[in-house]
């Protein structure tokens, strides 16, 4: 019995010096644990709060103190409400805050909150917290809260969604196309402006690839654009710009042009997307194309300006040294006898003399200085008696052909200028066709405006009526590449030889005088075709008659006063007005010729008056004549045209122009007119 007894005390020494060991770790595992919780309280961020079973507040971390809690001995104890905590709370979320709270005691669940917290410096924080319920061992309730300070990933969530809603909203309110293409080279999103500007609703391209995308492109562009995108497929940051392109509208086939820009980005999931932005810009690239179109309208302008200058300075003294020229070889011949041995070479210096007149007339025309005396005409007839007058110049091997339309509506043209052109084409076509045989057909007939082949019309096609008449000189000779007929209304270019080449400028330049048109279709080796196109009169067209000849043998008696600074034309002048029994007083200059006529005023039946003179010109010394006596009869001589010369007295009466070079028979019947006009000497 004593030894079991003393084996019983053996055994429970062990067992306590067992539980004082146990109790020795236990208590230092407690130290540690203690340890580690002091340390992961003092040290946490986060917001740590312990309360019991009716709310109030047993503990609070270190932390809590950071944000602006109240002192230790002012909250412990106490209630949310009691201690002045919810005072700090945002008012919408105060409520929840308590709430939240005491939810664990009630749910025996873990629950979770968002409020809004004032710091002492007056900004708000966003916090979010956990709390949980817990028992201690004595059975009390406790609940424990940790509150994490999320202000900056609340506004990281804030500015990514007003960034997508503004993004939602750019692309919603966007002009501009918005492309986003992932990296297998799908499309993922197309804007809605997509449909607008092209017809093609953004559901019927999402899913394509960015190869099919290019499908959409123009043919012509298409190429070009891919090499472009190719160069920087891929680079992360790049921008790609793209040449401007068109994209053919789905509904009403137009071509609309875009400008792109695009780059590469990352996504927040790490994928490589492609960003491009298309904007329409069919608007300026036709103002550019207008822009372009007028410098070159402009140019032509300068052009025919300068060309007008030098015609109208050319012609004016050119026109001095043809007047004699011309009027003398006429008065030569009216003097000799029809068998004169030197009738013929007389006869060859006036025909050149009128050959180098309408070489004038071509430069003014071109120019736009020739006066048009516009009447309703038949272009079928005027061709068919052009056509006729020119068969003697076609060789036999070549067949002048009519295709002539009856009853076409008129056109109001000068039908001198109108013949100019008409005999210009054919001569052009005869010249095409001469070294072998071939035809030149002549047409005629009617075309509505919004017909026309506008891409050959030379310049611009302006049209001003609905209904055109035109003409057509067709010849199937040598043809022309496209380099010549870039050139061919240039002044002086020609394909003949030198010294030609105002012919089809002087052309141009009556037609757009007329209102009109001309369209040019020509192939190297196969044969031109010029149209020549007019608006087509409301009047019908006049009769054309054959001018009178000039009275070349009228006679008067009196006196003419003529003025002009050139002694040949003075001369003719006087030869031929004397040959009609008038008595001429000759001055060389506009003052000499005023002195004149204040001495012989009321002698003088009519003055022949040049415009252009040193000291004193025509213009003041038709007006110092008039003063003297306001009904002198004034006929006005010039090189220039009647238009430009004359516009100056439009509105004082002149009686007459004549245009130098002039033939002696024009010159009598206009003074004819004048004299016999009702006049008395005052």
């Amino acid at each position: 019995m004593r030894r079991d007894s003393q084996k019983d005390r053996s055994e429970l020494i062990d067992e306590l010096g067992r539980l004082r060991r146990e109790s020795a770790a236990l208590a230092v595992l407690l130290h540690n644990a203690e340890t580690r919780y002091g340390a992961l309280i003092d040290n946490a961020s986060d917001l740590i709060l312990e309360f019991d079973a009716t709310g109030r507040l047993l503990f609070v971390s270190p932390s809590c103190y950071q944000v602006g809690s109240r002192p230790l001995d002012e909250i412990l104890g106490k209630t949310l409400e009691e201690s002045g905590i919810l005072d700090s709370l945002h008012p919408d979320d105060r409520g929840v805050v308590a709430e939240t709270f005491r939810e664990p005691l009630v749910s025996r669940r873990e629950t979770k909150n968002r409020f809004r917290f004032r710091f002492p410096d007056g900004s708000w924080h966003w916090f979010e917290g956990v709390s949980t319920r817990f028992e201690q061992v004595d059975g009390s309730q406790r609940v424990l809260s940790i509150c994490r300070d999320v202000t900056d990933s609340e506004q990281a969530r804030r500015d990514q969604r007003e960034s997508e809603s503004l993004y939602r909203i750019v692309t919603e309110l966007s002009r501009d196309v918005i492309f986003e293409i992932n990296e297998a080279g799908q499309v993922i999103f197309a804007s809605a402006s997509l449909e607008d500007l092209t017809g093609i609703k953004p559901g019927d391209i999402l899913g394509r690839t960015y190869l099919e995308l290019f499908e959409l492109v123009h043919p012509d562009d298409r190429e070009r654009e891919w090499s472009v995108f190719n160069r920087a497929k891929g680079e992360l940051g790049e921008r790609i710009q793209y040449p401007p392109y068109r994209v053919q509208h789905a509904l009403n086939g137009s071509w609309i042009w875009f400008s792109a820009i695009a780059t590469w980005y990352e996504a927040a999931d790490g994928e490589c997307r492609l960003l491009e932005v298309a904007r329409d810009i069919t608007w300026e690239v036709k103002r550019e194309e207008e822009r372009f179109k007028l410098a070159e309208q402009m140019q032509e302008a300068q052009r025919l300006e300068s060309l007008g200058v030098m015609a109208g300075g050319i012609t004016h003294d050119f026109n001095n040294l043809l007047t004699p020229i011309l009027g003398e070889s006429q008065l030569a011949l009216l003097d000799l006898p029809s068998d004169s041995p030197i009738r013929p070479r007389i006869e060859q210096i006036y025909q050149a003399a009128k050959r180098a007149a309408a070489l004038t007339r071509q430069m003014l025309a071109y120019s736009g200085q020739t006066p048009v005396a516009v009447e309703p005409i038949s272009i079928s007839r005027l061709l068919e008696e052009m056509g006729q007058l020119l068969e003697g110049t076609v060789s036999g091997k070549v067949a002048l052909v009519y295709d002539l339309a009856e009853d076409l509506p008129a056109v109001t043209a000068d039908i001198a200028q109108l013949s100019q052109v008409v005999m210009n084409l054919i001569t052009n076509a005869v010249e095409a066709v001469r070294e072998g045989a071939g035809r030149i057909t002549l047409r005629t007939g009617v075309v509505d405006a919004e017909k026309l082949d506008r891409a050959r019309i030379v310049g611009e096609c302006k049209t001003t009526g609905s209904r055109y008449v035109f003409f057509e000189v067709l010849d199937d000779g040598c043809g022309m590449d496209a380099e010549t007929q870039s050139k061919i209304f240039d002044p002086f270019f020609t394909t003949k030889f030198t010294g030609r080449g105002l012919g089809l400028a002087a052309v141009l330049g009556i037609v757009r005088s007329h209102g009109g048109m001309i369209e040019l279709a020509s192939e190297l080796g196969r044969g031109t075709r010029f149209r020549v196109l007019f608006p087509a009169a409301k009047q019908a067209a006049v009769v054309v008659a054959t001018p009178a000849t000039p009275v070349a043998d009228w006679s008067a008696s009196g006196m003419v006063l003529v003025v002009d600074d050139d002694k040949g034309v003075r001369e003719l002048l006087d030869a031929t007005l004397r040959r009609a029994g008038l008595t001429v007083l000759m001055a060389s200059d506009g003052r000499e010729g005023v002195e004149l006529f204040r001495r012989h005023a009321d002698e003088i039946r009519a003055v022949v008056l040049d415009r252009t003179m040193p000291d004193i010109g025509g213009e003041d010394a038709f007006d110092e004549i008039r003063r003297i006596r306001p009904d002198a009869r004034i006929m006005l001589l010039s090189g220039y045209s009647e238009e430009r010369a004359a516009w100056h007295f439009i509105d004082k009466g002149l009686d007459a122009f004549l245009h130098k070079p002039f033939e002696p028979a024009v010159l009598l019947e206009k003074i004819r007119r004048i004299v016999e006009s009702d006049w008395a000497p005052t």
